[in-house]
C-alpha cells in the first residue's frame, strides 16, 4: 500500500489525539483513534502512551525506521460532539488499497475536515448561557425546591456561565476558576435572598454548583483505571479532587464572609 510521508502521517494523528483529549475524551480512545489513524495511511505498526497533559506517538515503516512525536496537552474544555465528529470520521475511513493519489486525496480531505471542526463554534454564547441556567434550575426542582427557587436558580446560573467564559481567557487554573465561581453563586443567592422573600437558600445554591460539578473528569478516571490505564485514571481522579476542594473552598469562604455580616 502506498504510503503518505511520516511526518503526515504523525502530524495527523498528534491532531487527532488532541482534539478527542482537549474535548474530554478518555486516554484509551485516543490511542485508539491514532492507531486507525495511522493504520489507514500505512502505518500499522503504531504505539502511543496518552496521559491527561500530553501525548507520545512513534510508528514503524516498512523499513524498520521509527519515527516519535510528542504533544503536550495544556488546554481541556469538554466538547462531546468533537469527539462523536472526529470518531465518526476516523471508522469511516477506508483501509483497503489505495492508489498514491487517492491516499492523498483522503489525507487532504481528513485534514481539512479535521481543521473544520477544531475551529468550530456550535454553539452561541447565549444558548450556553440559557442551558447553563438550565441546568441549575432543574437541578434546584430535583432537589426540592420551588419553582421561585427555580427562576432564582436559573438567574444565578446564566450569570456564572456567562462569567465563566472570560475567567477562562485569565488563564487561571481550574482550582482558583471552580473557587471563585463557587463564591459567586453564594454571594448570588444570599444577595437575591435579600430581596426576595421565602426561598431556600440551600436548593439555590445546590443547583448553582452542580454545574462546577467535575462529573465528566470522575467518569473518565473510572474508565481509565478500569481499562488498565493506571497513571491517567489516578491522575484525572487527583483533578477531580482538587476541583472539588475548589468548590467547597470558594462557596465556604463566602458564606463565612457573610455570616460574619450577620446574614
Amino acid at each position: 500500500m502506498p504510503k503518505v510521508s511520516s511526518q503526515q502521517v504523525l502530524e495527523l494523528a498528534l491532531e487527532v489525539g488532541r482534539i478527542i483529549l482537549q474535548s474530554g475524551g478518555t486516554t484509551n480512545r485516543v490511542e485508539l483513534m491514532m492507531k486507525k489513524v495511522c493504520n489507514c495511511f500505512g502505518y500499522p505498526e503504531t504505539e502511543s502512551y496518552v496521559t491527561p497533559t500530553g501525548i507520545f506517538i512513534s510508528i514503524k515503516d516498512e523499513n524498520g525506521n521509527i519515527f516519535t512525536s510528542i504533544k503536550r496537552i495544556e488546554n481541556r474544555r469538554i466538547d462531546l460532539g468533537k469527539i462523536t465528529r472526529i470518531s465518526t470520521m476516523v471508522n469511516c475511513m477506508e483501509v483497503k488499497p489505495l492508489s498514491e493519489q487517492e491516499l492523498q486525496e483522503q489525507l487532504v480531505n481528513f485534514t481539512n475536515e479535521l481543521r473544520k471542526i477544531d475551529n468550530e463554534n456550535p454553539w452561541s454564547p447565549w444558548i450556553r448561557d440559557i442551558c447553563g441556567g438550565a441546568t441549575s434550575g432543574f437541578f434546584c426542582l430535583l432537589f426540592g425546591g420551588s419553582w421561585a427557587e427555580f427562576a432564582v436558580a436559573f438567574f444565578i446560573g446564566a450569570v456564572v456561565t456567562f462569567g465563566l467564559k472570560y475567567l477562562e481567557k485569565l488563564a487561571f487554573n481550574n482550582f482558583l476558576l471552580n473557587a471563585i465561581a463557587a463564591a459567586l453563586i453564594v454571594m448570588l443567592a444570599k444577595t437575591l435572598d435579600i430581596f426576595i422573600p421565602y426561598i431556600r437558600l440551600d436548593n439555590i445554591i445546590i443547583g448553582g454548583i452542580m454545574l462546577l460539578v467535575p462529573g465528566l473528569s470522575i467518569t473518565n478516571a473510572i474508565r481509565d483505571t478500569m481499562s488498565g490505564d493506571l497513571v491517567a485514571g489516578t491522575a484525572r481522579a487527583v483533578e477531580a479532587l482538587f476541583i472539588t476542594v475548589g468548590i467547597v473552598a470558594g462557596s465556604a469562604s463566602m458564606l463565612k464572609i457573610w455570616s460574619m455580616w450577620g446574614y
